[in-house]
């Protein structure tokens, strides 16, 4: 076996490993079982959410980023972050509207604005000569990771069918319109590996790590995506008010 095509292998493995738990996801909600299929299904879109974190790393880390391996994970996380958190979504919530065509025309919204953000970064990403620190609008893996830790807290919780319709109808047609909107979300590829920047990142994690155990992993989970959910309106306005500012301090002078 060539040992210098085998390393383009490798990253299209971790994608496919993100379709696996995407299926997954889906196969737990058809089947079933209340409170563990719902756990099930969000713990693998989680797991399918680091396996599509770990292709792009292992890809740029081997130097075998290919045209190939853009659309293969591109129709990945249409299965695992558009499809199984819709599946997800409609099944555990939306299902229990009195009018059931529209608990699924908004599942139906979160899966389209998903696939219309990803068809946009692959055209993107062909203009673009150089990598940016930021992308444009929600990534649909953060928005898939938002809507599994949602319903894994809620089950946790033990919240009643009819009390699940509102939040769920709010976040997912919030997390499809950040998708398509030109918030920016920093990516976070970008970041200057010092000293500080690693002992920051320790930090984190470790404080992520004792929440999780303090704390039940849905609740961690779900707060440290929010968190991230509400960085890009937040650093957006900021530039805006940044951006007034200063408009207002040329026309003074």
């Amino acid at each position: 076996m060539d040992l210098r095509k085998s390393k383009y292998i490798l990253p299209n493995l971790f994608t496919l490993a993100s379709v696996f738990f995407g299926l997954f996801a889906i196969a737990s909600v058809m089947e079933g079982g209340g409170s563990t299929g719902v756990r099930r299904a969000a713990i693998a879109i989680l797991v399918a959410l680091i396996a599509d974190g770990l292709d792009g790393r292992v890809a740029r880390m081997t130097r075998s980023e290919t045209k190939f391996g853009v659309q293969l994970d591109s129709l990945a996380d249409v299965i695992s972050f558009g499809v199984a958190p819709g599946i997800l979504g409609y099944s555990f919530a939306l299902s229990h509207m009195e009018v059931s065509w529209v608990g699924l025309l908004i599942a139906f919204i979160y899966v389209a604005c998903g696939a219309m953000r990803l068809a946009r970064f692959n055209v993107m990403t062909e203009r673009r000569s150089k990598p940016t620190p930021w992308f444009t609008g929600l990534p649909i893996p953060a928005a898939a990771g938002i809507v599994a830790t949602l319903a894994w807290g809620m089950s946790d919780l033990g919240v009643s069918e009819r009390s699940r319709i509102i939040p769920f109808m709010v976040t997912m047609i919030a997390m499809g319109l950040l998708m398509v909107s030109n918030v920016r979300y920093r990516n976070f590829k970008q970041i200057n590996a010092g000293l500080g920047t690693r002992i920051a990142l320790m930090l984190l994690a470790s404080s992520l790590i004792i929440a999780m155990i303090k704390i039940k992993a849905s609740y961690t989970l779900l707060a440290f995506g929010a968190v991230y959910i509400f960085l890009g309106p937040t650093e957006w306005l900021i530039g805006l008010l940044r951006r007034q500012l200063r408009v207002q301090m040329k026309d003074e002078e």
